[in-house]
């Protein structure tokens, strides 16, 4: 089923050529919270976190998907062009990896088997999951190399665009497996 017209206007008012992510935010407000109604005890929680580094301008911006109050899912915004920048991408990365270290790891908040994150660089969409049993984050991060420059997150992980009929899909079956997950586990409820 494609997206609705009112997802599609949402998305169509952001800057593509925008470096500031505020200008998704609203689109990805409004997809999540139509993917995770209220009415089925989901919540939609923005998470803002600036850099701890002095002087620098890098801020997270997240949305973190509860039911009740357990992460079910999360997402990722960052700016279209971060997407031709090997460094921010390598910072996506990293803090997608950092988000499943603090809610997995220890594994008290976590309660569904599999939670899904999704960087996402304007529209262009990298899936990340992150196995409890296993303790496996994928795709894994791609170690730097001592002697010479290594792309640790190459653009073509974000090889998915939201609004096409792949992503469309793609985004559909995540939420469809989370939604399920929560059912079939009690703690959710």
């Amino acid at each position: 089923m494609p997206w609705s017209n009112c997802i599609l206007e949402q998305f169509e008012t952001a800057d593509r050529y925008s470096t500031d992510e505020q200008e998704y935010l609203g689109p990805y407000n409004t997809l999540l919270s139509s993917s995770f109604h209220y009415t089925e005890q989901y919540q939609v929680v923005p998470y803002f976190k600036a850099s701890v580094m002095p002087g620098s301008i890098d801020f997270t911006t997240r949305f973190i998907v509860r039911k009740g109050t357990f992460p079910v899912f999360f997402v990722d915004v960052k700016p279209p062009r971060h997407l031709n920048e090997r460094s921010a991408r390598a910072k996506a990365d990293e803090q997608m990896h950092e988000q499943f270290e603090s809610m997995g790891v220890d594994g008290q908040s976590l309660v569904i088997p599999t939670l899904y994150g999704i960087s996402a660089i304007g529209t262009r969409l990298s899936v990340y999951k992150y196995d409890k049993e296993t303790r496996v984050v994928s795709p894994p991060s791609v170690p730097r190399n001592p002697i010479k420059m290594t792309d640790v997150a190459p653009v073509n992980r974000w090889n998915t665009d939201l609004l096409g009929n792949i992503g469309e899909k793609r985004y559909k079956e995540i939420v469809a497996e989370v939604k399920a997950m929560c059912e079939a586990i009690k703690a959710c409820a």
